[in-house]
């Protein structure tokens, strides 16, 4: 699998640059939605993990597209909380 990264301009920089955040901390994961295949590497578990979560209702997502699925930061560290199969560090 191909990953792009996407690097900002200089004009593009200042204003991205977001004023203090007074939001949740999200140890770590990126503050925007990710894909299961994102989520089950953040945890350690197999893509098909994070899928049947969310098809028995432990792990929230929100629709994207026809099929796909997307996480919030939030929702995938309440999970983990909650006993997500991790793998043992």
């Amino acid at each position: 699998m191909r990953k792009t990264i996407y690097t900002e301009s200089a004009h593009t920089a200042e204003a991205a640059q977001p004023a203090a955040s007074n939001g949740p901390a999200t140890d770590g994961l990126p503050n925007h939605l990710l894909t299961a295949f994102e989520v089950a590497e953040f945890v350690g578990c197999h893509e098909e993990t994070v899928r049947r979560a969310y098809l028995r209702g432990l792990l929230v997502s929100q629709r994207f597209g026809v099929r796909g699925r997307r996480f919030h930061p939030t929702d995938v560290l309440d999970w983990i909380r909650r006993g997500a199969p991790t793998k043992p560090s």
